[in-house]
C-alpha cells in the first residue's frame, strides 16, 4: 500500500480538497474574455504530473526549483509540485536587476528554474552562476524551437508517470513541520537580499490562524495579482486557497485588476496602500460618470452617513443606534451599486496590509461601504501577526494577534512576535539567524511599538532604515545611496519613498567639485545655490543616477531628485557624531522639497 501525505505538509491539504470537492472550481485565468476554470480534482492531477516531471529530472529532497513567472495556473502549480517532491520553491521578482538575480541564483542554487517566456529565458541564462552550473531551464512559452537546451513545460507535464508514484508518496510522507517549503527573498537593511526560510508548519498554521480570525472563513474567492515572491500573494494565492478549497483567478498583470475585479468578483479583497489609492482613483471617475452622477444626492447623503458612523467607531466612540441604522440602510441603496460596478458587492473582507495606509484612503471607502482592516507582519513572521477583525479597526492600530500568536514590547520599544508562523531563520545566515530571535523564542521585528489598554498594537517608527513603499516593497535605503554618493560632484544622498508609490531622493553637492565641474562646461558663475539648477548640472546628476537605477530592481530605483547646494554636517545636526544620516532631522528639514518631489507632473 501506497503512503499518504504526511498531515504536517501542504500535500495534505491539495489532497484533501481533491477528495472532498473533485469537481469545484479551484483556480482559473481569463483568456479572451472568458474565464477557463481547473476543479480541485485536475488542479491535483497536474501537480502531480508536473512534480513526477521534475523527479524524472531528477529533482531531490530539499533541493530548491525557482520561478520566474507572473501569476499564472502553471506557476501556482510549480510551486505545488516543488512541494509534492519534498523540494523547496523560491520565486524572484521580475523587477529584480541583472545583478540581484545572480545573487538569488548563487544563494538558492535551484536545481530547475521555470520561466514564462523567451525574455525571462534570456535573463536566467545569462546568470553567472547558471553558466557555471547548469541548472535545467524549463520555459511556460517559448517561441518556434528551443534554441538554448531549455525544455518546454507543456511537452515536459503532459501525461501523468505511473512509475513515479511510489516515490512521490514516499517523499510526500516523509516531509515534517519544520521542513522547509519555500524560500522568500527579503531585502535587509544593508547588504544583499536573505532568503527566508518558512517551513509547511509556518504556512499551514499560518492559513489556518488566517481562518479562525475570520478573515477568510468564508465561501472563498480571490484573485492572484502582486508577484508571488510576495509573502501576502503567497499566503493568500497558495496557503489559503488549499486551506479553504476556495477559488483563485489568476490575473496575469496588476494594471488589469479592475477588470478582474468587476469579472470575478472576489470575497476575499487585499491589496497594498499603492491599489487601494489607484482603486480611489478608479472610484471617483466612477462616481462623477453619467450613471451615478444622477443620483448624486442619494450617494452623499449615504456616504456623509457611513463616514460619520465609521469615523465613530475608528475613534472608539459610542455609535448611536440611530446612526447605526442609517448606516446600514445606506449600504443597501445606491452605494450597493457602486460596490458592484467596482467589483467589490461580494468581498467580506477588505485588507490593507504591507505598510501604512492613510486615514483619508481608509475614510473613502469606508463611505462606499467597503471597510479596510489592516494587518502587521514581516515574512519573517510567515505574513501576517497582528491584524484587526471584522468591524474593530481603531484609529493608529493594526489590531490584536492571531490565534496563538504573541506580541510583547521590548524595553528598547522594539516590537517582539512569537508564534507557530516565526520563520526558523535564513538559508546560509547563522549570522543573521543570531540577531532574529531574542531569548525564550521571540522575534525581533525592528520596528517600535505600544499595545494600548484593549491589547491592540500600535506601530510608532522604525528600529531600522527600511522604507516600505505604498505598493508593500521592502527597500534598504543605504542599497540606493551608496550607489549614488561619492560620485561626480555628489556627496551626500537620503532616499525617501515610504508609503509612496516610488522612491525619491536628496542629493547634496561638495562645492568644490561643483565648480570644477562648472569650469569644464564653461559655466559662468561660483555661486552654488545658482550652479544646482542649471541644466547641465542636473543633468549630470541625472546621469549619475540613471547609472545606479541600472544596478537596481524598478521598485528601488530613484525617480526624481532634488540637488541642494548645502552639504549635511554634524555641527548642523543632520549627522550623527559617526556620520551617519539623522534621517528624521533631514525628512523635516526638507519636507518641502520631498513634497514637491511627488507634485511634479
Amino acid at each position: 500500500m501506497l503512503q499518504t501525505p504526511s498531515t504536517q505538509s501542504i500535500c495534505a491539504l491539495l489532497e484533501q480538497q481533491a477528495r472532498l470537492r473533485p469537481q469545484a472550481p479551484a483556480v482559473s485565468e481569463l483568456r479572451d474574455g472568458e474565464l477557463h476554470t481547473m476543479t480541485w480534482a485536475n488542479y491535483r492531477q497536474c501537480v502531480i504530473d508536473a512534480a513526477s516531471a521534475f523527479l524524472d529530472l531528477g529533482l531531490q529532497a530539499r533541493e530548491t526549483v525557482a520561478i520566474l513567472a507572473g501569476n499564472r495556473v502553471e506557476h501556482l502549480v510549480a510551486d505545488l509540485a516543488t512541494a509534492h517532491c519534498g523540494a523547496v520553491s523560491v520565486t524572484l521578482y521580475p523587477t529584480l536587476s541583472a545583478e540581484q538575480l545572480a545573487h538569488v541564483a548563487s544563494d538558492a542554487e535551484p536545481r530547475i528554474i521555470v520561466v514564462d517566456g523567451p525574455a525571462s529565458l534570456a535573463r536566467v541564462a545569462e546568470i553567472p552562476w547558471v553558466v557555471q552550473n547548469r541548472p535545467v531551464l524549463v520555459a511556460l512559452d517559448v517561441d518556434g524551437e528551443p534554441t538554448q537546451g531549455e525544455l518546454h513545460w507543456q511537452e515536459l507535464t503532459a501525461g501523468h508517470r505511473a512509475q513515479q508514484d511510489a516515490t512521490l508518496r514516499s517523499r510526500q510522507a516523509a516531509i515534517r513541520a519544520d521542513d522547509p517549503v519555500t524560500y522568500v527573498y527579503t531585502s535587509g537593511t544593508t547588504g544583499p537580499s536573505k532568503g527566508v526560510v518558512l517551513t509547511h508548519g509556518n504556512m499551514r498554521w499560518m492559513a489556518g490562524a488566517v481562518v479562525r480570525a475570520g478573515l477568510a472563513d468564508c465561501e472563498y474567492r480571490a484573485i492572484s495579482y502582486l508577484p508571488l515572491a510576495h509573502i501576502a500573494e503567497r499566503l493568500w494565492s497558495v496557503y489559503l486557497l488549499l486551506q479553504t478549497g476556495g477559488h483563485v483567478l489568476c490575473c496575469p498583470a496588476p494594471d488589469r485588476l479592475a477588470e478582474y475585479l468587476r469579472v470575478f468578483r472576489p470575497s476575499f479583497f487585499m491589496a497594498v496602500p499603492r491599489v487601494w489609492e489607484k482603486l480611489r482613483l478608479g472610484a471617483e471617475r466612477l462616481l462623477a460618470s453619467p450613471t451615478f452622477s444622477s443620483r448624486e444626492d442619494e450617494l452623499t447623503r449615504g456616504r456623509d452617513t457611513l463616514r460619520c458612523e465609521w469615523a465613530q467607531r475608528y475613534d472608539d466612540a459610542p455609535v448611536p443606534a440611530a446612526l447605526r441604522m442609517q448606516a446600514a440602510l445606506a449600504r443597501e441603496g445606491a452605494l450597493r451599486d457602486v460596490r458592484a460596478a467596482l467589483g467589490l458587492e461580494r468581498a467580506l473582507m477588505t485588507a490593507s496590509a504591507a505598510a501604512p495606509i492613510a486615514d483619508d484612503v481608509l475614510s473613502f471607502f469606508a463611505s462606499l461601504g467597503i471597510e479596510i482592516i489592516q494587518g502587521y507582519g514581516l515574512t519573517e513572521t510567515g505574513g501576517v501577526a497582528v491584524c484587526d477583525r471584522l468591524g474593530t479597526a481603531s484609529r493608529g492600530s493594526v489590531g490584536l494577534p492571531l490565534p496563538g500568536a504573541e506580541i510583547r514590547i521590548a524595553g528598547d520599544g522594539e516590537i517582539l512576535v512569537r508564534s507557530p508562523g516565526n520563520a526558523p531563520g535564513y538559508r546560509n545566515r547563522p549570522d543573521a539567524d543570531a540577531e532574529l530571535f531574542a531569548t525564550g523564542g521571540w522575534l525581533r521585528t525592528g520596528d517600535i511599538g505600544r499595545i494600548d489598554e484593549a491589547g491592540r498594537l500600535h506601530i510608532t517608527d522604525r528600529k531600522k532604515d527600511i522604507i516600505i513603499t505604498a505598493a508593500g516593497k521592502n527597500i534598504a535605503p543605504t542599497a540606493i545611496e551608496f550607489r549614488v554618493a561619492g560620485r561626480s560632484f555628489v556627496d551626500q544622498v537620503l532616499a525617501f519613498g515610504d508609503a509612496r508609490p516610488y522612491v525619491v531622493a536628496l542629493l547634496t553637492a561638495t562645492p568644490e567639485n561643483l565648480l570644477e565641474f562648472a569650469r569644464s562646461q564653461h559655466i559662468s558663475g561660483a555661486d552654488p545655490h545658482e550652479l544646482v539648477h542649471h541644466p547641465a548640472v542636473l543633468a549630470r546628476a541625472q546621469c549619475v543616477v540613471d547609472e545606479a537605477n541600472s544596478h537596481l530592481s524598478r521598485p528601488e530605483q530613484i525617480k526624481r531628485f532634488r540637488l541642494l547646494a548645502t552639504t549635511w554636517t554634524v555641527e548642523s545636526g543632520e549627522l550623527t557624531p559617526t556620520f551617519k544620516l539623522r534621517r528624521s532631522v533631514i525628512h523635516h528639514r526638507h519636507a518641502d522639497d520631498l513634497a514637491a518631489l511627488y507634485q511634479q507632473p
